[in-house]
């Protein structure tokens, strides 16, 4: 009798490990109540081991996001995946590849210790307010070695950089060359530091809040000589330069 009940007993414990191992992604996905500037298609396989179509986060489409989630981490808690999305070759595209978890103890904290992330210039700043109006091209890319966000930033240690540059001039595009930042956490925000060299001469501090709706920049700049004399023209709104060339500047 007992060996009957340990049978019928392992018997559903299998039956249950199954139907959770081979459970579709997309009964799960679209059974979900996701947020309104989020939209997901395409969803296939599994819950473990998916991917979709393509995402799009406030309007803007991420194509061919894969997810494998590991087991183990599952055991204390933890839900541990490794994700990609886009075409990390495809300067249009929005592209990631990385490692992430989560907590069932913090679930609001996303933690990462190896991402890396491009985003094309064009479509980000579309979608945020800046003090002018800028019509530039080129793509972010952001490395993260370290990172724990939300609803604060918690840790960051990574750098960014803004590849081939360009701004619309009155004759085309100008080359404005490659620009590194470092990130960090700056209290409960996230700071972000560009240094010297690059072609506009410029170094900044800045604070981005880190539900991303506001931001302070102090800085200064120096265009070099060989840049269009519009570039040199439009640096006179910013003030006059000091004794040194710099033109120092706060938004």
């Amino acid at each position: 009798m007992k060996a009957k009940i340990l049978w019928t007993c392992a018997a559903v414990v299998v039956f249950f490990y199954f139907v959770i191992l081979y459970m579709p992604a997309s009964q799960i996905i679209y059974a979900q109540s996701l947020p309104k500037n989020i939209n997901i298609y395409g969803v296939s396989g599994t819950i473990w081991e998916g991917k979709a179509q393509a995402m799009v986060i406030d309007g803007i489409p991420i194509t061919n996001v894969q997810w494998d989630i590991a087991g183990l981490p599952l055991l204390i808690g933890s839900l541990s995946a490794d994700i990609t999305g886009g075409n990390l070759r495809d300067p249009n595209d929005v592209s990631f590849k990385g490692s992430v978890s989560v907590s069932a103890f913090s679930p609001e904290q996303i933690n990462s210790d190896d991402f890396l992330l491009f985003l094309p210039v064009d479509r980000i700043l579309a979608n945020i307010q800046l003090p002018l109006p800028v019509d530039a091209g080129g793509r972010f890319r952001v490395r993260l070695d370290a990172f724990s966000f939300g609803p604060d930033c918690n840790r960051m240690a990574g750098h960014g950089d803004w590849l081939n540059a360009t701004v619309a001039g009155t004759q085309g595009p100008i080359d404005f060359g490659n620009y590194s930042a470092q990130l960090s956490c700056e209290g409960k925000d996230i700071g972000i530091t560009v240094k010297e060299p690059n072609k506009l001469g410029l170094s900044l501090q800045a604070v981005l809040s880190a539900d991303f709706e506001q931001f302070s920049i102090d800085g200064k700049f120096k265009p070099e000589d060989d840049l269009p004399d519009e570039v040199h023209q439009a640096a006179e709104i910013f003030g006059k330069p000091d004794k040194d060339g710099y033109i120092s500047f706060s938004l």
